[in-house]
């Protein structure tokens, strides 16, 4: 496979990936890479590193080299460099372009790529062989486990209470949102504000800022109801963001522990590369979500203006941490399975793609600002939308499909 290919494939997963609910892993799946993309992580060793640092150490020994050379080869990074440099490029890309076309045209959205994905069923179902009643029912139960499963984690009212732990941040004449960011916060600006350990900040800011007080008293009433979906988590908090705390209050933030910030580095990436989970859900329900993102804008925020990030940066390096150790591990696990209980595996693997469509289901409506999928009951333009979107999705696997079997046989023909 040329290096382009490669590149376009990653493209077409870093895509994936930018989507709220979608996962990597299903595009890798669909475009034929899934078995390679696992085998080549699993291929990933720390012998690299250590043979690199005897190397720079050690005067640069032939030797040395020999070994970096040799660990080079037995690793299929070709195929990793040109994948990954197809999906950095899409997230970069996409970061701004897929949230704008979500927020605007979600229905429409949603429909696509949950055409793509019930239509890329048949790819890992062509994969599995059953003949006999007794491989059948194995293959019908693991593809059973995997549907519950996927349809139970992507459910936007779970959520898990963390191991957490309450800081003070003393303010230094800055922004509720700099606090968090500084904490770093495991909770939005907003769940901070009203935490029940802050009422010296609400009385700091009631002083300071009495009209602005009093508006987000009113918003507050009158959003009594807890969310737990991560979009409306962020819409709520942007008046909080804003909210200036006088010098000297002090701020109680919440974090998780050390451990528990290193434990969710290991699932969520996990979930990244099992078709239909999306990492960023498991983020959000292990309630780590907006810690992640608090430690990383603040790691560069501070380091912007001249600062050494010494919190942000440790909780940081533990998270990325866990995500090495997840996914070097988990791929071994995987390919294992893939190769020794193919079928089976397969089978929770088209489970997990069946069961996650909950999440990008196109037809949702706010419910206490909960969302939740509705069926339509009537057929309207954003139906007919959804629809058709849906069949351009169902078209793109086709194509895909036939353009595989068309190469298939002409390397058959020309062997």
């Amino acid at each position: 496979m040329s290096r382009f290919i490669l590149f376009l494939k990653g493209i077409a997963m870093g895509t994936a990936d930018v989507i709220p609910g979608v996962s990597g892993g299903t595009l890798a799946l669909i475009l034929g890479i899934y078995g390679e993309l696992v085998d080549t992580i699993k291929g990933v060793r720390p012998h690299l590193l250590l043979y690199v640092f005897r190397w720079l150490t050690g005067g640069r020994k032939s030797e040395d080299l020999d070994r970096v050379r040799a660990e080079w080869k037995h690793l299929n990074f070709e195929f990793l460099i040109a994948l990954m440099a197809g999906i950095a490029t899409a997230i970069v890309a996409g970061s701004s372009v897929i949230p704008m076309l979500m927020e605007n045209y979600p229905v429409a959205m949603r429909g696509l790529f949950f055409g793509l994905i019930i239509a890329s069923v048949i790819v890992p179902m062509r994969m599995i062989s059953f003949k006999t009643p007794a491989q059948i029912s194995i293959v019908a139960l693991c593809m059973a486990l995997g549907a519950a499963f996927g349809f139970v984690v992507t459910n936007p009212a779970n959520s898990f209470d963390m191991a957490r732990e309450w800081t003070t941040v003393t303010s230094e004449g800055e922004s509720l949102k700099d606090v968090t960011r500084r904490g770093p916060s495991g909770m939005s600006s907003e769940q901070v504000f009203w935490a029940e350990k802050n009422q010296a900040l609400r009385d700091a800011v009631a002083q300071s800022e009495p009209a602005k007080f009093a508006e987000l008293m009113a918003t507050h009433e009158a959003n009594l109801q807890p969310v737990v979906d991560k979009d409306v988590l962020k819409a709520r908090s942007k008046p909080y963001d804003d909210v200036m705390i006088s010098a000297g209050t002090p701020v109680q933030v919440p974090r998780p522990t050390i451990w528990f910030v290193f434990i969710a580095g290991v699932v969520a990436i996990c979930a990244m590369i099992l078709p239909g989970i999306s990492g960023s859900y498991i983020l959000l329900i292990l309630g780590v979500y907006f810690f992640i993102l608090n430690a990383l804008k603040g790691f560069l925020s501070t380091l912007a203006h001249g600062h050494l990030p010494v919190t942000q940066a440790s909780y940081v390096i533990v998270f990325v941490l866990g995500c090495l150790v997840g996914i070097l591990s988990f791929a071994r696990v995987l390919s294992y399975l893939l190769h020794r209980h193919g079928g089976p595996t397969l089978a929770v693997l088209v489970g997990l793609m069946v069961g996650c469509l909950r999440g990008i289901w196109p037809f949702r409506h706010l419910v206490n600002e909960v969302e939740i999928n509705v069926i339509p009951t009537a057929f309207d333009a954003n139906v007919g939308i959804a629809v058709g979107c849906g069949l351009l999705g169902v078209a793109i696997v086709a194509a895909f499909s036939w353009l595989g079997r068309v190469k298939e046989e002409g390397e058959t023909a020309n062997a």
